[in-house]
């Protein structure tokens, strides 16, 4: 690199930070110095690009290594527009505000967080102070300020975890899922489990499309950090089988149909098999993973996050189903 770059990283610079949060890559600036013929300044990769999914719905979509670290989108009703997911960085959720004032004049009055990962709530401030309220699933309230530190490490620092603790909260929360009126256009809110234990699914029917958040990733292993697996595929079925026509949204990956849902599901079931074929032949640590990882990629190698994900999707599988896995406890019903 140049002497006269300067690296400006991702809040989650550290790998196993990246990893957990759609592994946002580092963004690269370059400055002159006196040694430098010329100025170079390499352009940023843009925050998403805008699916036009028809019925005044819209997708946004990171790419795979783009700061804003996983996808997001929007509706537009006869008075009022929703978002879905605010980003893993305020900037982007920024950008998409400005993008929607684009689109239409119409105020942006909900923000539904489909799970408290940081990736997908951290630009819930942006759109607070443009007069919109965030809704989630009532354990975001718990989980978003506290669980989201795990993803530092043991060294986090003082600014992480001060970023962390001042995460803007939802000011609506629901339990099994609510309904929200933008003016003649009806958007349900589904509770399903299996990605975190507080995850939300946005219907838009009339659109027939479905925003998943991570519940569904598209052609990528996923964050399994506090999955319950089984749970997950459920909910993956019937969401493919309810709307075996609709366009998906995943909180990763480009727009999927129903079948992209199946594969999905499909190889969290592949998983399940071979950690519980491997566990009942006693192996565990480094024979675990022999044992598992080279059918997985024999598969699914060509899925985005593979070699980053791998390796953590087999042991934390072999911790719950060995009944060891650490997940996210919800507070007790006030």
């Amino acid at each position: 690199m140049n002497r006269g770059c300067i690296q400006v990283t991702n809040l989650l610079s550290n790998p196993m930070i990246r990893a957990a949060f759609s592994l946002a890559a580092a963004l690269l600036f370059c400055r002159p110095t006196a040694a430098d013929p010329a100025p170079v300044t390499a352009v940023p990769e843009p925050f998403f690009q805008l699916q036009d999914l028809g019925h005044g719905v819209w997708a946004a979509i990171s790419g795979p290594d783009g700061p804003a670290g996983s996808n997001s989108g929007f509706v537009i009703g006869g008075k009022a527009v929703l978002v879905i997911d605010s980003f893993e960085v305020p900037a982007a959720a920024q950008a998409l505000l400005a993008a929607i004032r684009e689109k239409t004049s119409l105020p942006v009055r909900f923000v539904v967080n489909t799970h408290y990962h940081l990736d997908h709530v951290a630009g819930n401030g942006v759109y607070q102070t443009a007069g919109a309220v965030i809704l989630a699933q009532r354990n975001v309230q718990g989980w978003e300020r506290t669980e989201n530190l795990k993803f530092f490490g043991d060294k986090i620092t003082a600014k992480q975890s001060e970023m962390v603790h001042s995460l803007v909260l939802p000011s609506i929360y629901y339990v099994a899922g609510i309904d929200i009126d933008l003016g003649g256009r009806n958007v349900v809110v589904r509770v399903l489990p299996g990605h975190t234990g507080g995850d939300s699914v946005v219907v838009v029917a009339d659109a027939d499309v479905v925003f998943t958040g991570d519940m569904f990733w598209n052609h990528s292993l996923p964050n399994l950090i506090d999955a319950d697996t089984r749970a997950q595929i459920a909910s993956n079925a019937s969401l493919s089988a309810e709307y075996p026509h609709a366009t998906f949204v995943p909180g990763h990956g480009d727009v999927g149909t129903a079948a992209d849902v199946d594969a999905f599901a499909k190889y969290l079931e592949r998983l399940r098999a071979l950690v519980g074929s491997a566990q009942a032949h006693k192996d565990s640590g480094p024979a675990l993973l022999d044992a598992v990882i080279p059918s997985l990629k024999n598969s699914y190698g060509d899925w985005q996050y593979f070699d980053y994900f791998v390796q953590h999707n087999v042991e934390q599988t072999a911790d719950e189903l060995a009944h060891v896995k650490r997940v996210p406890v919800p507070a007790p019903p006030p």
